[in-house]
């Protein structure tokens, strides 16, 4: 009697961690969606607000995503994403200005160097990220520093994200060489890649 009470605890105990488990697999959270315009037609966007942050344009073609705790525990200090828009014959050197050049035969961003030597100096401390969104494509660049005390030394990276003839770049520093840990790279990617650009009449661009 004993033997067979404790089989039919065994068995509701598996059955309620699997049915805890399969509600802890499909929840969903929902995030805020956040919306900003730069003052230029185009240069509306929007991002999902994955951090509990704030977007605003405090300047005509500019932007910022910040948030009030940052997403990790960092020396780096407050966590922010400032946005540029480019239009027109901004546009076309854009990717170069922020790093990177479009490989038409890979169909993928590659890093951008002004020459050989420049690419060869580049490629072992840099790195690029694809990036792909609802209505925009685009990449982000990382470089690591290599000069100055080694305690402070930091991973820049830069980015740019295009949709027909805006693109929406920008460029901030992501960790701390020291303190991989604190690296905000995660959180910066994750917000670039729900960037959706609005249109004219205030609906995502297709």
């Amino acid at each position: 009697m004993k033997r067979k009470l404790l089989t039919i605890i065994l068995f509701f105990s598996q059955v309620c961690s699997a049915q805890t488990a399969f509600c802890q697999s499909t929840t969903t959270v929902k995030h805020e969606v956040l919306s900003v315009d730069m003052g230029q037609p185009g240069c509306a966007i929007s991002v999902i607000n994955y951090f509990d942050g704030h977007l605003a344009s405090r300047m005509k073609m500019t932007a910022g995503y910040w948030t009030d705790t940052p997403p990790v525990q960092s020396t780096l200090g407050d966590f922010g994403i400032r946005f540029k828009c480019r239009i027109d014959q901004q546009f076309d050197d854009a990717a170069q200005t922020y790093g990177a050049q479009w490989d038409e035969g890979e169909r993928i961003w590659i890093l951008y160097g002004e020459n050989e030597s420049d690419r060869k100096l580049l490629l072992p401390v840099s790195r690029i990220y694809q990036l792909k969104s609802s209505n925009a494509t685009g990449f982000l660049r990382t470089t690591d520093e290599v000069s100055g005390d080694e305690d402070q030394r930091v991973r820049f990276y830069s980015f740019c994200l295009f949709h027909e003839r805006t693109a929406v770049c920008g460029e901030g520093q992501s960790t701390k060489l020291e303190e991989p840990k604190g690296s905000y790279l995660p959180a910066v990617l994750r917000i670039l890649r729900s960037v959706s650009f609005i249109d004219d009449r205030g609906r995502s661009g297709q």
